[in-house]
C-alpha cells in the first residue's frame, strides 16, 4: 500500500461549543432474589458537534496529512439500553457468592458533514454496538471479578470523502480482578488486562485497508492494598 505520509496535527480557533437537546426515558425494577433490572429509550440532537478532519495537504514542498478539529452542522442519536445485575445468593453454598452484571447499547446514529453535502453518516466516535458482561464472586474475604468489555466499529476521523473516513474497528477484551483479605485493613489483589491479546486496530475506508495495528499481550498489576 505504501508509505503513509506524515501528519500535521492543526487546532482551531473557531470552534463553537457543542449544545444539545436530550430526552430519555428509564425504568428500572428491584427484586430481592433477581437484583436490578433496568431498560431505556433516548434521543438526543446535537448542534455545532465536533469531529476530527483529515486531509491531505501540500506544505512548502511536502505532503502531509493535516488533522484538526471542526463543528459539524447537527447530528442524532437514538437508541434503547438494558442493563441486568444480579447476586446469585438463593445458590447453595459455595455458589452463593456468584454475582452476574451485563449491559447493552443499541445506538442508530446520523451526521451530514458540511463538507459533504447530502452524505449522512453515523456520528464520530459513536459506536453501534456496546456492551459489557461480568461474572463476580465474593465469599469468605476474596473478591473476583472477571469482565468481557465490547464495542463496535467507529468513525475516528472525517476525510474529504466516505472512501477516507478513518474507523477505529470493533473491540472485545476480557479483564480480571481479584483480591482476598488477609488481615483487617490489608488484602492481596491481582489484575489482568486484555486476556485475549485483542490488537488495536485502524483502517481506512473499508476494514481490507488497514492503516494502524498494535499488538499487545495481556498485562496486568499485583500488590498489597492497606486500608487504614
Amino acid at each position: 500500500e505504501g508509505e503513509r505520509v506524515p501528519l500535521e496535527v492543526r487546532g482551531n480557533p473557531d470552534l463553537r461549543a457543542t449544545t444539545s437537546w436530550n430526552f430519555d426515558l428509564l425504568y428500572e425494577r428491584f427484586f430481592d432474589r433477581v437484583g436490578v433490572v433496568s431498560a431505556g429509550v433516548f434521543h438526543k440532537r446535537l448542534d455545532d458537534y465536533i469531529y476530527l478532519f483529515t486531509d491531505e495537504e501540500d506544505i512548502g514542498e511536502d505532503t502531509f496529512r493535516v488533522r484538526e478539529p471542526r463543528n459539524g452542522d447537527a447530528a442524532t442519536l437514538t437508541g434503547f439500553e438494558v442493563a441486568l445485575q444480579s447476586r446469585l445468593s438463593f445458590l447453595p453454598s459455595p455458589f452463593d457468592g456468584l454475582g452476574f452484571y451485563g449491559n447493552y447499547t443499541l445506538t442508530d446514529s446520523e451526521a451530514v458533514f458540511p463538507d459533504r453535502e447530502g452524505e449522512a453518516a453515523p456520528l464520530p466516535g459513536q459506536s453501534r454496538h456496546v456492551g459489557n458482561v461480568a461474572l463476580s464472586y465474593e465469599k469468605g474475604g476474596f473478591s473476583g471479578r472477571v469482565a468481557l468489555n465490547f464495542h463496535g466499529k467507529y468513525i475516528a476521523e472525517v476525510g474529504e470523502e466516505v472512501a477516507g473516513d478513518i474507523y477505529y474497528d470493533d473491540h472485545v477484551q476480557l479483564d480480571l480482578a481479584a483480591s482476598q483479605r488477609i488481615a483487617k485493613g490489608l488484602r492481596l489483589f491481582v489484575e489482568m488486562n486484555n486476556l485475549t491479546n485483542e490488537p488495536l486496530r485502524y483502517y481506512e475506508g473499508v476494514p481490507d485497508r488497514p492503516i494502524q495495528e498494535e499488538y499487545y499481550r495481556w498485562w496486568g498489576t499485583f500488590g498489597f492494598k492497606w486500608d487504614f
